[in-house]
């Protein structure tokens, strides 16, 4: 930038048109775009303004709509995901959907998914968890394993992550700790085959168990989605009560109103108006909308996927 240019960047005011005529001259506005260009409008205007977005949002332009045209490469995904562990902002796929939505599609698009991404990033996910949960030691864990046998728990590594998602740190700690699963469960006294064998015992009475443990968590039970996320359990209900509507209703759910009714009429544009009220009314917990709503939260879940995506979702909608 000429330094006679430079001379006119003195207010707010000033930065603020420099920035709208990047716009119209169709010039990037991204941070990396401008430190690259004009390093000088970028520092100058992080200071006057606090930082960059501060600075695009006072223009009067959407900071998300700069950042949506941020083309990502496979290597400025991975640069991108080795500065956040680098800074230690790195802590679970979970968090990283919520805070960096464009950066996890961009490792989806290019990697197939998250932990795909991390690993070409040589970030190593399960010891990232174990880091970031360090309370759990080898003899909490070889209790948590313990307790969960003594209760009937199940002891599957890949349900627990499937059905708990704030036991994943557990289940990453054990791996750390003891090197594999099947090392820690033996650590704690309990035989791997003896797992195995009791995962495949499906009684009636553990069916009742999985249909109201998910209803509990407002997952959904209708077909689709148990094909989808519960195979093993849907299949076991068919076979010991005649059919899965038979085996719902067992449990205590009335199977038209709660099940097929429950997602009945949330179309996706609804379920992101109603979920933008919801946030704007500050209820962005999703036990909040799961016990005021729990159909609303079976249908987010139903249309986005998971919850985190559907929270998002809804950030760009306006309240009804």
């Amino acid at each position: 930038m000429p330094s006679s240019t430079r001379r006119k960047l003195q207010t707010e005011a000033d930065i603020v048109r420099e920035i709208r005529r990047r716009r119209k001259s169709k010039a990037p506005l991204n941070a990396a775009a401008v430190r690259r260009e004009d390093g000088w409008l970028y520092n100058r205007a992080c200071g006057l303004f606090g930082s960059w977005q501060a600075a695009i949002e006072g223009a009067g332009i959407s900071y998300e709509q700069v950042v949506a045209h941020r083309r990502w490469s496979p290597s400025l995904v991975i640069e991108r995901l080795q500065q956040l562990h680098a800074r230690d902002e790195l802590s679970t796929i979970t968090a990283l959907i919520e805070a960096h939505p464009r950066l996890f599609g961009a490792c989806v698009r290019h990697f197939g998914g998250g932990l795909a991404a991390l690993e070409a990033a040589g970030i190593d996910y399960d010891r990232l968890l174990a880091e970031k949960a360090g309370r759990w030691t080898r003899p909490r864990i070889a209790g948590e394993i313990q307790r969960r046998w003594r209760e009937g728990e199940t002891l599957c590594r890949a349900t627990i992550l499937r059905r708990e998602p704030a036991a994943r740190p557990f289940c990453a700690s054990a791996n750390h700790q003891f090197g594999t699963w099947g090392k820690a469960l033996r650590a704690a006294g309990v035989d791997p085959a003896a797992v195995h064998q009791r995962e495949r015992l499906w009684t009636r009475q553990r069916v009742l168990e999985g249909i109201r443990e998910r209803n509990e968590r407002g997952k959904l039970l209708n077909t689709d989605a148990m094909l989808r996320e519960s195979l093993t359990l849907h299949a076991a209900g068919q076979r010991l009560f005649g059919s899965w509507r038979h085996a719902v209703e067992a449990a205590g759910i009335h199977y038209r109103r709660d099940v097929l009714g429950g997602i009945r009429g949330w179309t996706k544009s609804k379920v992101r108006t109603a979920l933008a009220q919801s946030l704007s009314r500050g209820e962005v917990s999703r036990d909040v909308v799961r016990e005021k709503s729990p159909s609303l939260y079976r249908a987010a879940v139903h249309h986005y996927g998971t919850w985190a995506a559907a929270k998002q979702a809804a950030k760009g909608a306006k309240p009804a």
